[in-house]
């Protein structure tokens, strides 16, 4: 909010500038003694305003007429000082969602950041009774800060999900410059980059849950990873490299994992229409001797019901992995396609000797935006991003809608006790403003198991919902 008394100084000099101009233009036009009278008129016009700007700021009484000359660049020169000391004030911008305090020169800022997913789920149509389960979940609650200061970023945040607390994003930025781009050394624990959904946050995939690439085909460190990235940032593409090992939630009573991967994205149309992405990606990790979660068993009716999984068996002895994938995207308009795959092939020594084995997995999404918003894509990093809402119903408009559609399949069968599934998902966004929004996804789904609880061929429906609020 300006101080009280800019506004008046500021129209005072406004009025001095459109009479000294309107002086300027006639000036030629007119006689002495009209240019006299006008040259007093215009003083006395100066005294009286500054009488009124000082009764404002409770000050001395206006000087004469003879003084108003004199006057007029006093006025100046205080409006100068007003505005240079605003101009030297800190910054608040609550465009994000949450208060961002910045200095006058933006060097520096600091901002809270959090969000809540607050999910529903029902299952129904199991041949096994256990699985048709309902309920509800705080799926994510999740608080933390973020700043910069200069050169150096920083963010840092913890998560409440599945009933325990684990912190997620804990890093360190450095911007520099590597062969002439833009580029960024991160230290810390930071969400790896790996895919078109596994590198993004579940507040902006238009999902309740990242693809099965995203959540399967990932090395023994999960998601996250306490290391080293340095990532180098172009027109229309970006580069990373990175090594890590385990997130920070390790006790620290065993060895971490170790793995090196790295990903890259152009964009060879990038565009207000259209837009179009093609990634790859890699891994490799040399595996912990005793290391728990070496396979993850996609939960593919969603985050909920723990109980609908394909199961990939038990692996013992491995030592190392490499993993693969590639990813395509499409952007036109109000509609939007992807396509994602990956493999992970994983050797070690069993009870039956060395082994090498692979397990993949694949899918396709779609959607289109009925109104109100439009795909929100990210080409620095090739990630998605947040949807921009034209008309939010917290201004009393009707927020934006979008339809959408997904398949993925997963394959463990090369694995000795591994099964494998698939699903069809079909739903909808309602987004309620660029922070917050209602989601409804309907999961086909079917799986093969050969071990486990639930053996053999199963298939059943899923209906889940989530309302998000996130900044």
């Amino acid at each position: 909010m300006f101080p009280s008394n800019v506004l008046p100084k500021a129209a005072l000099a406004a009025a001095l500038g459109l009479a000294i101009g309107s002086a300027d233009a006639d000036a030629q036009a007119m006689s002495q003694q009209q240019l006299t009278e006008l040259v007093k008129a215009q003083a006395e016009q100066i005294r009286r305003l500054e009488t009124r700007l000082q009764a404002l700021e409770g000050g001395p009484a206006a000087p004469a007429p003879a003084e108003a000359a004199g006057t007029s660049a006093a006025i100046e020169q205080r409006v100068a000082r007003i505005e240079a000391a605003q101009a030297k004030a800190p910054a608040v911008s609550w465009s994000k969602g949450a208060p961002e305090f910045s200095s006058a020169d933006g060097s520096a800022s600091f901002r809270p950041r959090g969000r809540l997913f607050v999910d529903s789920s029902s299952t129904g149509g199991s041949d096994f009774a256990d699985r048709n389960i309902s309920g509800t979940e705080i799926r994510s609650v999740r608080l933390g800060a973020e700043g910069r200061y200069g050169r150096l970023g920083w963010a840092l945040e913890g998560d409440f999900a599945d009933n325990e607390v684990a912190w997620k994003s804990a890093y360190v930025t450095v911007d520099h410059r590597l062969f002439g781009q833009k580029a960024d050394l991160t230290v810390g624990n930071r969400l790896n980059d790996r895919g078109l959904d596994g590198s993004s946050s579940t507040s902006n995939t238009p999902f309740s849950d990242r693809n099965v690439v995203g959540t399967l085909i990932l090395p023994q460190r999960g998601l996250f990873g306490v290391g080293l990235t340095e990532r180098v940032y172009g027109a229309g593409w970006h580069a990373s490299l990175s090594v890590a090992g385990n997130d920070l939630n390790n006790a620290g009573d065993d060895n971490d994992s170790l793995a090196w991967a790295t990903r890259a994205h152009w964009n060879p149309l990038l565009g207000k229409r259209a837009t179009v992405h093609l990634g790859a990606w890699a891994f490799h990790e040399e595996i912990a001797a005793g290391a728990s979660g070496v396979l993850r068993s996609p939960a593919i009716s969603g985050h909920f019901n723990d109980l609908v999984k394909i199961a990939p068996g038990s692996l013992a002895g491995p030592e190392r992995g490499n993993g693969y994938g590639a990813e395509a995207a499409g952007f036109f308009g109000p509609g939007w396609i992807t396509g994602e795959w990956g493999t992970r092939s994983l050797r070690g020594v069993g009870s039956d000797g060395r082994y090498d084995v692979d397990h993949d997995a694949w899918a396709v999404s779609a959607g289109w935006f009925l109104g109100g918003g439009a795909p929100a894509y990210t080409a620095k990093t090739g990630t998605w991003g947040r949807v921009k809402v034209e008309d939010p119903v917290t201004a009393g408009g009707r927020g934006a809608w979008e339809l959408k559609a997904r398949f993925e399949d997963v394959d463990y069968s090369e694995l000795p006790t591994g099964g494998e599934g698939h699903a069809w998902t079909a739903g909808l966004n309602w987004y309620l403003n660029d922070l917050s929004r209602v989601m409804l996804d309907v999961v086909r789904w079917q799986t093969d198991n050969r071990s486990g609880a639930y053996l053999g061929s199963d298939r059943g429906y899923t209906v889940n919902a989530r309302f998000q609020v996130a900044f």
